[in-house]
């Protein structure tokens, strides 16, 4: 069964996006999952052609691509026949992705436009293994999201743009590596072959900046686990428990981590930035301080019996052996003190004397209510100018933090 990330994959991105290329998908896939592809068309007005409902589609796309546009147009052109296709790949300034019910193999002849065999899961005239493919798998690996990755995208044509503007002003390439300089140098060729291909415009030589000492210019910046399992695991057991981790691993980012540090969606996605502290900061595993207060963060709302074991699951599949409080189905679960002490392993007998003497229960302070301050209305600036849209997230988050105090 078709499905929209069949082509979310660093292949696609890189024909279609980074070369510039055209597709030819067939036997046919449904439109909904063909348009996934989008996301690789940044930069281009994207239309639907239908040559069934068509009669005209070459002369169509012929007079748009010799009109003044804006932007260029991308078509995906849906059921066309071998003759027309046969037009199409002569046209000298098409960009489309092309999906036929015809078996149209013997028609991949040059490099322009690649065929894609969707039933073998093969391409025809295009080799990955002979692609640097190093910079997509790194763009679909950190954005794993569609939307994520779509905005990496505009952000990178953003740089292309300035890159293209900087250089028809006065043709000085000097400040190419101020433009890039927040994309690691190995992956600065394909930042500038995309600007290259989309402007049709030659890219100078330019000096570039000396790595850091030890540091290999031509290394591959080191991968960074993926614990988005661990993440799905903590959110789809309980939700309750699940929400109450989002806000603590928040709190935690305003306490511990420096933002400047911080991707603008990891301030948005918590499942992003669980990825980043455990890379970073609980490499060795959630700590033990952090797991106490989320414990004692379910005091504030009543857990029944379900949620309690659903607790301890969650706790025993991230290979935390903490064990929670005892379950009191009269007051419900809510702990009255979670200490250090709680955390060590009891032995059975020590179980049984404990249950047998009983626990002494604290009550919950009383809540005062804090007053919220109003935050001030300001317009969001344009993703494009990213300087200033994370400027501005930055600025929303430390309001937020202030209120939450």
């Amino acid at each position: 069964m078709d499905t929209e990330y069949d082509f979310f994959t660093p292949e696609f991105l890189n024909i279609l996006f980074f070369q510039q290329k055209n597709l030819v998908i067939f036997p046919y896939v449904d439109l909904k999952h063909l348009r996934s592809l989008q996301v690789f068309a940044v930069g281009h007005d994207v239309v639907d052609l239908d040559s069934a409902a068509i009669h005209n589609l070459n002369e169509i796309i012929e007079f748009e691509a010799s009109s003044y546009s804006q932007q260029p147009t991308f078509y995906f052109v849906l059921n066309p026949k071998t003759e027309e296709i046969e037009k199409l790949i002569n046209s000298t300034k098409v960009r489309c992705v092309v999906n036929t019910r015809e078996i149209v193999e013997s028609l991949a002849n040059g490099t322009r436009f690649v065929f894609y065999n969707k039933k073998s899961k093969t391409f025809v005239n295009y080799e990955p293994e002979k692609q640097d493919l190093s910079f997509e798998k790194h763009l679909i690996r950190s954005y794993p999201d569609k939307q994520l990755l779509l905005d990496e995208m505009i952000r990178i044509k953003s740089i292309a743009t300035k890159i293209y503007l900087q250089l028809n002003e006065n043709s000085n390439p000097d400040n190419l590596p101020k433009l890039l300089r927040d994309y690691n140098q190995i992956y600065w060729d394909k930042i500038l072959d995309f600007t290259r291909l989309y402007y049709d415009i030659e890219i100078p030589n330019f000096d570039r900046p000396k790595q850091l000492p030890g540091r290999d210019a031509n290394s591959e910046p080191e991968e960074e686990k993926d614990f988005s399992n661990e993440y799905e695991i903590i959110m789809k057991v309980n939700r309750k428990i699940g929400q109450k981790f989002i806000q603590l691993i928040h709190n935690y980012r305003f306490d511990k981590v420096n933002p400047a540090n911080l991707e603008v969606p990891q301030l948005f996605y918590p499942k992003m930035l669980y990825n980043y502290l455990r890379n970073h900061h609980w490499e060795k595993g959630i700590p033990q301080e952090f797991v106490s207060k989320w414990i004692r963060a379910t005091a504030d709302f009543s857990l029944t019996e379900d949620d309690h074991m659903e607790f301890q699951m969650v706790l025993n599949k991230l290979d935390l052996p903490y064990p929670l409080p005892q379950f009191d189905a009269e007051r419900g679960s809510e702990p009255a003190t979670v200490s250090s002490s709680h955390f060590k392993r009891e032995n059975p007998i020590q179980a049984i004397r404990k249950e047998e003497e009983g626990h002494k229960t604290v009550p919950s302070p009383v809540k005062k209510v804090k007053q919220i301050k109003q935050i001030e209305s300001v317009p969001i600036p344009p993703i494009g100018n990213f300087r200033e849209f994370r400027g501005w997230v930055l600025k929303k988050l430390d309001e937020l933090e202030n209120i939450s105090k």
